[in-house]
């Protein structure tokens, strides 16, 4: 059996979207033609194919042969080959003169050879300049040659266009970057912006202005407008990342100057495989450099520890290197390609650009990129906020105030307390007892850090001090601290017997607070580990009314959430956190109200109808008492739930603000989970609201780290990024998706899933102009309908495929599909169970009829045609249906006009 012939491969292959696989399957082609023995002519064409192939997909260094050999060709023979293929070369040279000057083992004098060639050509034909004298600009640029560059920048902008120059975005675009390199921003915007406002049809465009322009809106202050081009460009930009490799670099630089480290570093992690093979040296280098500038504002940030993740690529292995080693490699990198180039073209300009890159100062700091972007977390303060007491002058009082603070929640103040403590302390030689106190509330500190080694030599040391005081009952609350921090950190063996240990001595030695606080500990670990019915016993048991009130509210919290787990009746988890929430406000603690409130409005709002309006006012208590000082995950949980209830509820426009909050304050505090599962709210949130760029934004970035998420906020993602991509006009997008979703179902045992599926792609492949393959899945999925034995849904699909084969030109196959659909629909008027009212079939029919006059028109059978559609527009006048009569007499007169 053979295979397809080189024809049918250089087709699939024009199919394909720019890239590898494209260029891969027209070297197959090009290689199957030469091996077929193809004419001379189809191998120049299948040739320059592949050179606008390796220029859009990122492989410029390969065009150069394949133009050459075109080029040749056609000076070979130029009437063989005709106008068209003249006025294509003319274009492929721009493209070839770029690369050239972007690879610094090319000497120069071939780039300006092959540009005196371009211009000789050029004014052979009678064609504007202005093409060249851009070329010649850039060139100059390259070289760092300013007076050069800006002659020629003149002649570029006053020379008139032609059909040979770049499109309507693209030369504005070019021009702008010239300015950029001049320092001229407001004028850059004044050439560039203009165009953003008409319709921009380049494979180029809008990306390539929007990348021009970042800087200059940030340098101008329109830095809403430097957002929205950054986060429109880059959503083109990281799907293509080989071709685009030196615009994300733009990005870099972007995210370095306005203070967006996280983001940057988000970007770089995700790209930095794509520099192992870049398209050119340049653009490795302009990518590492900018990368280099992100480092090192990050470092600067004190973060230059930081591990930054390289991702496997090819036979190199995924790897880890600190933010300040990476940035001293990329920075090498940079100038060893800046010093190549340099070497080629007997200047330093390269060099010198490098440097200044790496010394670019940041333009504003903390420029918000989104609604739901993290923002960093303020720092303690150095005095009490003006709520508060003023700190105590006595260390012994302060000590007590810090204490308060801490069990009140209140970190921040805390640090600034114990901070204060440090500074009136010293000079001083504190007694044993001071000393476990201040150590076991550093211990509490890096715990709540997530310094778990920190927090467990802290309390060791705590421990240490208040056994030396002879202080049992404190001794053995530290090591219960201790314990906990253990077993978080792996050591559970050792971490169950300190906790277990702290348990029975405070049982018997210890005030009620920290008897209750023992066991709290230990439930809660018994809790994670999945032993339920102890921790129930543990808690039922430490009798929490003798406690106080902060202490009895954390104890009946994870009390009623261990009976939630146990699957306790509703009735019993309700009154618990009833009494947790009234411990809770009698505590006066912000934090444990929050929390007590919210885990009730979460009940209460699964309890149903008739507990909904409670769950509100619980949630809006909750609500009231969040304070700046609060832990941000607990934040992060109020407003993604408000915001999952009005996704419920359908308030998407509502939804959105607090999702999004939730978004950025569970990033900012490392709480995976909880940020993902709220991105993929906020991208439904978006979507229904009809903010569809946000919406197919997040629901990106969230699928991107698909592995955290659940089957079901997988195919949400999908289905939301698909009806987003679909309303900007991105259809194979949209499409991939619905692939992806049909590949998670099981359509052996779940197959209506799949037919839903089957319909969307159909409805957006008649969008895109590809009737024939819609008719593909409206085949699937009529099947999986008559599998199922619906009749009424598999005459539809019937239906719709008929017409999808008739927009596709396929008249018999049209024809055939139709006379299947009578077939289902007079099977589902035959079924008694499915009681179709007649009138309904009777418009169908009437549809049905319509239809094949319309098949039998375009299959030359006028006279039948419109016998067929007599009977339509009886079948509607008798129903009333005015629209489809409307529909039909206008048929008819079509079909009678053709006929006379």
């Amino acid at each position: 059996m053979t295979g397809p012939d080189w024809r049918e491969t250089a087709e699939q292959a024009v199919s394909l979207p720019y890239g590898r696989a494209r260029s891969t399957a027209l070297e197959k082609a090009l290689q199957q033609a030469v091996r077929d023995g193809a004419g001379e002519e189809d191998l120049f064409w299948l040739r320059m194919s592949l050179t606008q192939a390796y220029e859009y997909g990122g492989e410029p260094a390969n065009a150069f042969a394949t133009f050459t050999r075109c080029l040749s060709a056609f000076d070979a023979d130029p009437a063989r080959y005709g106008p068209v293929a003249r006025s294509q070369l003319l274009w492929h040279f721009k493209w070839v003169v770029a690369a050239l000057l972007d690879f610094p083992e090319i000497p120069l004098d071939r780039t300006r050879a092959v540009l005196d060639d371009m211009e000789r050509r050029y004014r052979e034909g009678g064609h504007s300049l202005h093409a060249v004298h851009g070329l010649r600009c850039r060139v100059a640029r390259h070289l760092g040659d300013v007076e050069t560059a800006d002659a020629e920048f003149e002649r570029w902008r006053t020379t008139a266009r032609d059909e040979t120059s770049d499109c309507e975005g693209c030369v504005p675009s070019a021009l702008a970057a010239h300015l950029v390199w001049r320092g001229a921003h407001e004028e850059a915007v004044a050439v560039a912006e203009p165009v953003l406002s008409g319709q921009l049809t380049c494979t180029e465009q809008p990306q390539r202005i929007l990348t021009t322009l970042m800087e200059p809106y940030l340098r101008t202050g329109r830095h809403d407008a430097a957002v929205d081009a950054h986060r429109r460009a880059y959503r083109v930009h990281r799907r293509q990342e080989r071709h685009y490799l030196s615009n994300l670099g733009s990005h870099l630089f972007f995210c370095a100057l306005t203070g967006n480290h996280a983001r940057g570093l988000e970007i770089l992690e995700r790209h930095l495989g794509a520099l192992d093979e870049p398209p050119s040296p340049m653009d490795a280098l302009e990518f590492a450099a900018s990368a280099a500038l992100l480092l090192d504002r990050l470092a600067a940030t004190g973060r230059g520890d930081l591990p930054v993740r390289r991702p496997a690529h090819g036979d190199r292995p995924a790897a880890e290197l600190g933010a300040a080693e990476l940035r001293d490699r990329l920075r090498d990198h940079a100038h060893a390609i800046a010093a190549r180039f340099d070497a080629r073209n007997g200047t330093t300009a390269q060099t010198d650009r490098v440097r200044d890159r790496l010394a670019t100062e940041p333009v504003v700091d903390g420029l918000a990129l989104s609604e739901y972007a993290p923002r960093p977390r303020g720092t303690a303060p150095a005095a009490p906020r003006p709520d508060v007491e003023p700190f105590a002058e006595d260390w012994a009082d302060l000590l007590e105030q810090a204490e308060q603070w801490r069990r009140a929640g209140r970190e921040e103040l805390t640090r600034a307390a114990w901070r204060r403590f440090d500074e009136l302390t010293a000079d001083v030689d504190l007694p044993a007892w001071a000393l476990g106190r201040r150590a076991e509330a550093e211990g509490w500190l890096r715990e709540s850090a997530g310094d778990l080694a920190g927090a467990a030599e802290q309390y060791r040391a705590a421990a240490g001090h208040h056994a030396a005081a002879q202080r049992r009952a404190d001794r053995h609350r530290a090591l219960s601290r201790l314990g906990l921090v253990l077993v978080g950190r792996g050591a559970a063996e050792e971490g169950l017997a300190l906790l277990e240990q702290a348990v029975v001595h405070l049982d018997e030695h210890g005030d009620p607070d920290t008897r209750v606080g023992a066991r709290i500990r230990l439930a809660s670990c018994l809790a994670e580990r999945g032993d339920l019915p102890r921790a129930r016993v543990l808690l039922e048991e430490s009798d929490p009314d003798k406690a106080s009130a902060d202490t009895r509210a954390a104890a009946l919290t994870l009390l009623a959430a261990v009976l939630a787990a146990l699957g306790a009746p509703f009735a019993e988890q309700d009154a618990l956190l009833g009494r947790a929430r009234e411990a809770a406000r009698e505590s006066g603690v912000a934090r444990l109200v929050v929390d007590a409130a919210c885990r009730h409005a979460r009940l209460l709002r699964a309890g149903g109808e008739e507990t909904r309006e409670a769950a509100w006012q619980a949630l809006a208590e909750a609500e009231a008492r969040l304070t700046a000082d609060l832990p941000e995950e607990l934040c992060a949980l109020v407003a993604l739930t408000r915001g999952h209830w009005l996704c419920e509820e359908q308030e998407y426009d509502r939804a959105a603000s607090p999702l999004a909050e939730a978004v950025a304050q569970a990033t900012a505090v490392g709480a995976v989970p909880m940020a993902a599962h709220a991105r993929v709210l906020l991208a439904r949130a978006y979507q229904g609201s009809g903010r569809h760029f946000e919406a197919a934004e997040v629901a990106e970035e969230a699928l991107a780290e698909e592995e955290r998420l659940g089957d079901v906020d997988r195919r949400m993602l999908r289905e939301v990024l698909a009806r987003s991509l679909t309303e900007l006009g991105e259809f194979d997008g949209a499409l991939a998706r619905w692939d992806e979703l049909l590949a998670l179902e099981d359509v052996a045992s779940s197959p209506v899933p799949a037919v839903f599926l089957h319909g969307e792609a159909a409805q957006l492949l008649s969008r895109m102009g590809r009737p024939a393959q819609a008719a593909e899945r409206h085949a699937a999925a009529a099947a999986l309908w008559e599998g199922l034995n619906e009749p009424y849904q598999a005459f539809e699909q019937h239906q719709r495929r008929a017409m999808a084969l008739l927009a596709a030109d396929e008249v018999d196959a049209a024809r055939e599909a139709h006379h299947l659909a009578e077939q289902w629909l007079g099977r589902a008027e035959a079924d008694p169970e499915l009681r179709i009212p007649p009138e309904h079939v009777r418009f169908r029919r009437g549809t049905l009829h319509y239809d094949k006059a319309r098949i039998l028109w375009r299959d030359s059978s006028p006279e039948e045609a419109a016998a067929e559609a007599e009977t339509a527009l009886g079948l509607f006048a008798a129903l009333g249906a005015e629209d489809a009569v409307g529909q039909v007499r206008a048929l008819l007169d079509a079909i009678r006009e053709d006929v006379g």
